[in-house]
């Protein structure tokens, strides 16, 4: 951290204006706060969707591997073709779950852009109307 003697005139006004987003003003701290609270609950109700969904998949890949693998115990042995068929079939449902896992994993990354950027504008246009409510009676004459 350099010294107070050696900042220049540019550098002392860079940090006196950035000072703001680091005091415990609630004017400030407030809207970002709430916002942040906000962004982070719709961002757990985007996991929990996928989540849910992703797990929902993986027992239905189970259950379906567990049904190939009787029919194939089943029959296998007398029809070969069938048996490939089974596992052609599982497969076929192994690469639709892998596809969805990939979508949704998209839609939750885009989703938890889209709450934390939308919360971030909120948070911003609350704070600069709280400022000017600020300012406006910061300038107002005493009676």
């Amino acid at each position: 951290m350099s010294r107070h003697e050696n900042t220049t005139d540019a550098q002392e006004k860079a940090l006196n204006a950035s000072q703001v987003l680091f005091t415990a003003n609630p004017l400030f701290l407030t809207p970002q706060s709430k916002h942040m609270f906000e962004a982070q609950e719709r961002i757990w109700d985007q996991i929990e969707t996928f989540s849910t969904a992703w797990f929902r998949r993986r027992q239905d890949a189970t259950q379906a591997l567990i049904d190939a693998g009787r029919r194939i115990a089943a029959e296998g042995g007398n029809d070969p073709a069938g048996a490939i068929k089974e596992v052609s079939d599982f497969q076929a449902g192994a690469m639709k779950r892998l596809t969805e896992d990939a979508q949704q994993c998209a839609e939750l990354v885009r989703n938890c852009a889209d709450a934390l950027v939308r919360n971030e504008m909120e948070a911003l246009q609350e704070t600069a109307a709280n400022t000017k409510r600020a300012a406006q009676t910061a300038d107002s004459d005493p009676v």
